[in-house]
């Protein structure tokens, strides 16, 4: 270890101790929590493969925590974003039951028109799909979307059980990514192929298998879309996830402005006019340490609810978990994040925007209604705002900060 490292270390530890030990508790909780399960005894491959899901992202921000602690800010962002958009695949893999069918309009011989295929075609679903058949709309002029909760599994009788797999979840196994992002086009003819004794099969095929799989369920904007499908996010919620998503894609795209911002910040100092030496960071620990600790508790939380709710196998002590994940929201959920509540600075803030000093229409935080208070674009600069202490003179709003430093003013 450098001693630039180890400065940032200490530092790290002496201003973030109660973040930074309520982490490693999530952490230990994780690791309990598989000798908790009190398993059936016929284990579904689902319940192994989700519980595997989430206990890869735990490791991942474990890792993403100890490169904070180092001071290597940008790799720890980079992890964020990736475990981040992980945690909306979970829940649509493990908890989702409706889906969008696709239909393409081909009219049949003695169809007179595309309107009677329309209905035609209304008519069949109805007769598949049954009970089963949310509602039809269309996307386009020659293209049905039929959405579709997914048949519950059947017992070997034949019967209806309570227990339903996600189609989601059969999507996202089936999706190989290397067959979408290599093996396109007039690329094949460069790439070894089957042996000649065996049939052909078709790669062009696979491929856009693949691409389909990828476009309509699990590329980020499909499944946000597929989240609301489900009721697990609006658009208020989603907003919130794409302005994350946004601000930690900015560590993972080397960009002219994300270098810039890096040096800017003080993340990493240019020596000389060249190198770069690791420094402290108050800001960006902070918020990588706030995205460690609230990404933990969201996976803590629906790996008990799947347990519990959603597949009725019991967890030892599972109000245990629950209550850590309540500590997160009671010790910082000053991070308004994309479930929780604004902060009593985001009510300031709002109430400020909201006055007409023309009209002379003024506001006070008092006035605004949680749920009226609208979400910030720059996840940084909130915070950076939320620990200086104003006095907006026009409007008499005070905002005390609870945490106020002197450097956020510069």
């Amino acid at each position: 270890m450098t001693g630039e490292s180890s400065v940032v270390i200490e530092q790290t530890v002496k201003e973030h101790e109660k973040l930074v030990v309520l982490i490693d508790s999530l952490l230990e909780a994780f690791n309990k929590l598989p000798t908790d399960i009190e398993w059936p005894e016929v284990q579904w491959l689902p319940d192994s493969e989700i519980l595997d899901f989430i206990r890869i992202q735990a490791i991942s921000l474990q890792n993403a925590k100890e490169s904070i602690m180092r001071g290597f800010y940008r790799d720890a962002y980079h992890l964020i974003r990736m475990v981040f958009e992980a945690y909306f695949l979970l829940r649509l893999i493990s908890t989702c039951e409706k889906y969008p069918r696709r239909i393409k309009l081909r009219q049949a011989e003695g169809d007179p028109n595309l309107e009677f295929t329309k209905q035609r075609v209304f008519k069949q679903l109805g007769k598949i799909h049954d009970k089963r058949l949310v509602k039809i709309y269309e996307e386009s002029k020659n293209i049905l979307i039929a959405v579709v909760k997914v048949a519950p599994v059947k017992d070997d009788k034949g019967r209806d059980t309570d227990y339903i797999v996600p189609f989601y979840y059969n999507a996202w196994r089936q999706y190989r990514p290397i067959e979408h992002h290599v093996k396109r086009g007039s690329t094949l003819r460069f790439l070894e192929g089957e042996w000649s004794i065996m049939p052909k099969r078709s790669r062009l095929k696979e491929d856009k298998s693949n691409r389909q799989l990828y476009n309509w369920f699990l590329s980020f904007g499909s499944m946000l879309d597929n989240l609301q499908l489900n009721g697990v996010l609006n658009m208020k919620t989603s907003t919130r996830v794409i302005v994350h998503y946004n601000f930690l894609s900015n560590f993972s795209h080397s960009t002219s402005d994300s270098i810039k911002n890096l040096l800017r910040l003080e993340y990493h100092y240019m020596v000389g006019g060249g190198g770069a030496l690791i420094s402290y960071n108050h800001y960006y620990s902070e918020l990588a340490l706030l995205y460690t600790c609230h990404l933990l508790s969201m996976y803590l939380e629906h790996a008990i609810y799947y347990l519990t709710k959603w597949r009725h196998i019991p967890v030892k002590s599972d109000r245990f978990y629950y209550s850590m994940c309540q500590k997160v929201e009671d010790d910082f959920g000053y991070f308004w994040f994309i479930f929780n509540k604004p902060h009593e600075y985001d009510r300031f803030a709002h109430a400020n925007r909201k006055c007409n000093y023309k009209k002379k229409r003024f506001y006070c935080p008092e006035d605004i209604r949680l749920i009226d208070v609208r979400y910030y674009e720059d996840p940084l600069y909130r915070l950076k705002q939320m620990h200086q202490s104003f006095h907006e003179i026009t409007t008499g709003n005070i905002f005390n900060s609870p945490f106020p430093r002197a450097d956020a003013l510069r």
